[in-house]
């Protein structure tokens, strides 16, 4: 794992792995022109919370499969955050298939993150602003589960696409001791 400092005031530190690799992947380089980092909630520490985590420059994950139930990835973090998830289409039988994903997001005691996906469904861009499914439960634990493409007939097209996942913290403390655990089910 390796953590990302911006001058001394804010850091941004995420660990991934999944679970056909088993190994970690780094969180971005962030340079110093990079667009401005997305703030944190009004009561969240910003001194502890604040990180340089962008949309552009989120965090690749890997990819699940959406429609064979292939695939999962776990990351961790104690800061904004974003990530990215591939999720694709696998299954070309005559009929549709949804593609399904579903990501659970794990606060530590005491701390409240909350959970944002953005996907575009009707092209294979990366979508930053368009919000699919969200979770902003007061305990610890979030969920949001969303899908798109075929219905009951194929469609015909690959309906493959980028997910952008937002972490965002609201309240607590943002220390590294206790970071939040992130889960991403493809096919769920």
């Amino acid at each position: 794992m390796r953590c990302v400092g911006l001058l001394v005031l804010a850091s941004a530190c995420a660990e991934a792995t999944t679970a056909t690799s088993g190994g970690g992947i780094d969180a971005p380089v962030v340079r110093p022109d990079s667009p401005p980092a997305i703030d944190a909630a009004p009561d969240a520490p910003a001194s502890m919370c604040a990180s340089s985590a962008t949309c552009a420059a989120a965090m690749d994950l890997g990819s699940v499969s959406g429609d064979t139930g292939a695939g999962m990835i776990t990351a961790s973090g104690y800061q904004a955050a974003w990530y990215r998830v591939r999720v694709t289409e696998d299954d070309s039988s005559v009929f549709g298939v949804a593609l399904r994903l579903t990501v659970r997001l794990t606060s530590p005691p005491g701390t409240n993150y909350d959970l944002y996906l953005y996907v575009n469904e009707g092209s294979d861009v990366i979508e930053c602003t368009t919000l699919k499914g969200s979770s902003t439960a007061t305990g610890t634990a979030d969920s949001s589960s969303i899908s798109w493409g075929e219905g009951t007939v194929a469609n015909g097209a690959d309906d493959s696409r980028s997910v952008s996942i937002e972490v965002r913290p609201v309240s607590g403390p943002c220390t590294a001791s206790q970071p939040y655990q992130l889960l991403v089910l493809g096919d769920t």
